[in-house]
């Protein structure tokens, strides 16, 4: 790549496409998620990859969170939206270690999906297994439809109703 020089023709082109793409990659990590690295600066990630099943009473999501204790996850349903949370904090920092590779995951995370249909929150399960969240959440049971009778008034008095 060869420096950029006022008295070039297409200096103010090329430091247009220079921030161009500055904004370009700047928007790309926003559609990731940030994790703070003390080491490596700011780095990001993907979202949790989600598992989403459903049978005759439940909808059930399965995600792996490996490091995560229970107290560290919040499980949010609002509406058909489920959001999995958590954040992982480094135990013990060690200064002095030489480094060599550092790729262990700390920092803050997020997940929303969207659930196929309505649950009843309230009623909810969350366990977690050797890694694995697991939510079960009750499938809302439309009440069934009610027939309701209509009854007839006769509102005229003294009248003949034919």
């Amino acid at each position: 790549m060869s420096l950029m020089r006022r008295d070039d023709p297409f200096y103010s082109v090329n430091r247009m496409m220079s921030r161009m793409l500055d904004q370009m990659r700047a928007m790309m990590d926003e559609m990731t998620l940030p994790i703070e690295s003390e080491l490596l600066g700011t780095s990001t990630i993907n979202p949790l990859a989600v598992d989403m099943t459903t049978d005759d009473t439940h909808v059930i999501v399965k995600t792996a969170v490996p490091g995560f204790k229970e107290d560290d996850i919040n499980i949010d349903v609002r509406g058909t939206t489920l959001t999995i949370s958590a954040e992982s904090k480094v135990e013990h920092e060690d200064n002095n270690a030489n480094w060599h590779i550092r790729e262990m995951r700390y920092g803050k995370f997020a997940r929303s999906v969207q659930l196929p249909e309505e649950v009843i929150a309230d009623q909810a399960e969350a366990t977690l297994e050797n890694g694995i969240l697991t939510v079960k959440l009750p499938k809302h049971k439309p009440s069934p439809v009610q027939r309701i009778m209509v009854k007839a008034r006769n509102l005229l008095k003294g009248g003949d109703n034919k």
